[in-house]
């Protein structure tokens, strides 16, 4: 690991890393019959960072909300064509739930917690990237969907989002975006 990433992640950050990895490979290993086991994921990505005492840095702002929505059309839309998405395919229920159940509660956690944490540079941006990319392990293992290895690359656009605005709304623009996307074009 990088002497000034490493300088920069404390306990705390390393701790709730591995707790979010750890809970993710049981739930993915046990596969609860009742679903609500699943929101504990969620849940914990957003009460971790708060309870250790660090400031997620979200507002609405709308330079930062139009950041966002740009960089996701120049980089999700030829994918979206090339792809051959179809957003009719896309119900309200299944936006909403990836805002609040997938997009919002990740960068929370793996922007506004640990890459903030890492520091303010791309090489935090790559181990972060890295760390999220890591986190689909366990989606790949259990569930076959070894793709959701690749999510390294739009974590780099989200980081990057993140380590220019210090907001996590632009990436959580384009992390939504990007999930409604994938699912359109499946």
């Amino acid at each position: 690991m990088d002497a000034q990433i490493s300088g920069k992640m404390n306990l705390k950050s390393i701790s709730g890393y591995l707790t979010i990895l750890f809970l993710s490979f049981f739930l993915h290993a046990v596969k609860p019959s009742n679903h609500g086991f699943h929101s504990a994921l969620p849940v914990i990505m957003i009460i971790y960072p708060v309870a250790v005492g660090h400031k997620v840095k979200i507002r609405f702002s709308p330079k930062d909300f139009a950041i966002g929505a740009a960089v996701s059309v120049i980089i999700l839309l030829p994918y979206y064509f090339i792809r051959g998405g179809d957003l009719q395919r896309i119900s309200a229920y299944f936006v909403i739930l990836q805002l609040l159940s997938v997009s919002l509660p990740e960068e929370f956690f793996f922007r506004g917690f640990l890459q903030d944490s890492a520091g303010r540079h791309f090489r935090a941006v790559l181990f972060v990237s890295l760390l999220f990319s890591f986190a689909h392990l366990p989606k790949a293992v259990f569930l076959g969907e070894w793709i959701s290895l690749l999510s390294f690359f739009p974590s780099i656009v989200m980081g990057w989002l993140y380590m220019k605005t210090n907001n996590i709304l632009p990436g959580t623009l384009f992390h939504l975006f990007s999930n409604i996307v994938h699912q359109s074009a499946l």
